[in-house]
Parts: structure tokens; C-alpha cells; sequence
């Protein structure tokens, strides 16, 4: 592990907080006290001594997972534990961003054996770093299925009280699921308004198939006034409108982004997102051929002179 846990913000101090709904001395009552009891939940809900380590996960590319993970991980490092964050993500990360923290070498760059240091990164909160993403690469569910990745967060676990990882969205691709045996637990977020009943019913399924445990779940974006209570989770109203993921739930995730074409099943169906995206292109070309064969119209008989 790197000894160099130097900040990252180009020199300036992060002031970003308030843009990107980050957990603060600024945030309203309702929002840190959410947040203190989902702490609380945790804490008691692990009685090892050990270093405990969280996937971070959402059913949809809207969830708010990304912005909750920081949070929950500030709220520990509040208290005095030593955290970590670890942004798995490789296709779209964005915990460096949201902490304006300078785009470096991660995680990728380790499990790719493209550098031997774990490149751990010191934030302008005390007592909480994280581990970037690193390069795209081509094949991150393979990278965090490695034994590579064991090591990494063996390595990571002698210095951190608590690590929580955040993933890719699980009906998306199957990147979190790899992790069912690398961690403790899975905190799912939920987007009120935004997320389905058979779309959480399928994330959920997706990480039971594998043994995952799942350590609770978190309702995030609720509207304090239309919920009917002004406790509880109902302090995550107002977390950025859409989201990071695009006004209509697309983003870079979406229709046609990172994670193909056709979205989470298909993908999972095919493990390969390229395969899948090919696969159903050729079924789709297939498909207009039909199609217009059946719209053009039967040439008559000639009539017999």
C-alpha cells in the first residue's frame, strides 16, 4: 500500500460540498440525523472486531448510491473511525469528481497490475480517504472477481476501521455481485419515485442467488411534505433533482452508454456488454427485415390475355 496519501485537489480546498449534497456542518437536522441512524444500524449490526466492509449499491442508474456511499462514509469518520471508500465503478466513476479530488491512478491500475502501490488518497475530511477507479478497463467484473482484489482489500483492511465500496447499479451490469464474497454486507439504496418494485425485487435477487447478505436498505430522495413525516429518511429530499444520471434516468448509463445498448438483462444474460449489444443488434436488424418484407405488398397475379 502507498505510504503517499497526499490530497488530490489541485491545490484548492473542496468547496463543492453544498453543490454536490455532501454531508456537512451545513446540512439540515433531518439529513445528518438520517444519516447518524443509518450509522447507528450499521454499528450494531456487526460485532467483529475486524475491518467491516460494505458494497454500496443501487437497482437503478438513479438510485443517488454514489452520494449516499460518501455520505454513510462521512457520517463514520465523524465519530472518529477510519474509512475508506473505494470506487469500483470503473465504468463511470465519480467519487473523485464529487469530492473534487484530482483524477489519479486506482483501482483498475492495481487489479491491472499496471502499478504496484495501492494508490490510497487523503480527502479535506478527517479521517476518511478513498481509493479511485482508476483507468476504464475493459473487463472490470473480472477485475473485482480476482484474487488480486481479495489482496487489495486484505492490504486496505489492517488500516481502516470500515470500507465501504461503491458499484455499478445492479440491473445494469453484474459488477456488484462479484463482490457477494468480499463483503460483509450489501446497503441498498432506493430512489423514492424512481425506483420499481419488480426493479429492487430483481437487484435483490441478483445479489440472493449469489449468497450476498444484504444489510438493510436506505430510501433516498424523499418529499418530506407528500411522505406525511418529517423524521427518519425524509431529510435525502432534494438531492440534486435527477440525479448525476441525467434528467431522464439515461446519463452515461443510459440507452445508449457505458453499460450497453439494451441495459442490465440483457447484459447479465451474456456477461459482456459487447457481446449482449451485438447480440441484440443483429436480432434487431433481423427483426426491421421482417418487418419490411411483411409491408411490402403481394404482387398480383397477371391476368391471363
Amino acid at each position: 500500500m502507498s505510504n503517499t496519501a497526499d490530497k488530490k485537489t489541485n491545490g484548492k480546498k473542496n468547496t463543492g460540498l453544498k453543490e454536490y449534497k455532501i454531508l456537512n456542518e451545513h446540512s439540515s437536522f433531518s439529513v445528518r440525523e438520517a444519516y447518524a441512524g443509518i450509522r447507528t444500524n450499521l454499528l450494531f449490526s456487526e460485532h467483529s472486531e475486524k475491518c467491516a466492509i460494505f458494497a454500496v449499491c443501487g437497482a437503478s442508474e438513479n438510485a443517488g448510491k454514489s452520494l449516499s456511499c460518501i455520505n454513510i462514509a462521512i457520517s463514520f469518520a465523524k465519530i472518529g473511525k477510519n474509512v475508506l471508500i473505494i470506487d469500483s465503478d470503473m465504468r463511470h466513476p465519480s467519487i473523485n469528481k464529487a469530492l473534487r479530488i484530482k483524477k489519479n491512478t486506482g483501482l483498475s491500475d492495481v487489479l491491472a497490475k499496471l502499478t504496484k502501490d495501492i494508490p490510497i488518497i487523503s480527502t479535506d475530511i478527517k479521517n476518511l480517504c478513498i481509493l479511485p477507479a482508476g483507468s476504464i478497463p475493459p473487463n472490470p467484473a473480472e477485475l473485482l472477481y480476482s484474487n488480486r482484489f481479495d489482496k487489495v482489500l486484505e492490504a486496505c483492511s489492517e488500516r481502516f476501521d470500515y470500507i465501504f465500496i461503491d458499484t455499478p447499479p445492479l440491473n445494469l451490469v453484474s459488477d456488484a455481485a462479484m463482490l457477494a464474497e468480499k463483503v460483509d454486507g450489501y446497503i441498498f439504496i432506493v430512489r423514492a419515485g424512481s425506483d420499481t418494485t419488480n426493479g429492487i425485487r430483481f437487484a435483490v435477487e441478483t445479489v440472493t442467488k449469489v449468497n450476498g447478505k444484504i444489510a438493510g436498505f436506505v430510501l433516498n430522495d424523499v418529499n418530506e411534505k407528500t411522505a406525511g413525516y418529517k423524521s427518519g429518511y425524509g431529510g435525502y429530499g432534494g438531492y440534486g433533482g435527477y440525479g448525476r444520471y441525467g434528467k431522464y434516468g439515461y446519463g452515461r448509463y443510459g440507452k445508449y452508454g457505458r453499460y450497453g445498448k439494451y441495459g442490465s438483462s440483457y447484459a447479465n444474460k451474456y456477461d459482456s456488454v459487447e457481446f449482449a449489444d451485438k447480440k441484440f443488434t443483429e436480432a434487431d436488424e433481423k427483426k426491421e427485415t421482417a418487418v419490411k418484407e411483411k409491408k411490402e405488398p403481394e404482387k398480383e397475379p397477371e391476368k391471363e390475355s
